[in-house]
């Protein structure tokens, strides 16, 4: 098994144990509820709001590439993504501010 397996496998496990589902909603329109490891206050930031949340998912469980300026409803707050951090396994890390 390579490294990049290895890695999906447990970015897979880590999604079941720890993610909750949330709602992908891109900017092209049309939404799907996806898994996802969510954290509400991350980072602390320069400028206001001062914090920012990230949210961990599997690429393959989206249903385009990400972008920024797409939307993610997690327990009826809608959340901005304004970076993307992707990395070879198949997983990004979201970087969001709330709505």
């Amino acid at each position: 098994m390579s490294f990049a397996e290895s890695t999906a496998r447990m970015d897979e496990a880590c999604l079941r144990v720890f993610g909750k589902d949330v709602t992908y909603l891109p900017q092209a329109g049309g939404q799907t509820t996806i898994r996802g490891v969510f954290e509400s206050t991350r980072e602390p930031e320069d400028a206001s709001p001062g914090v920012y949340a990230v949210l961990f998912v599997r690429l393959a469980d989206l249903p385009a590439a990400p972008l920024r300026g797409d939307e993610v409803e997690v327990d009826g707050t809608t959340y901005k993504v304004f970076e993307i951090e992707a990395d070879t396994s198949g997983s990004a890390v979201l970087r969001m501010r709330q709505v």
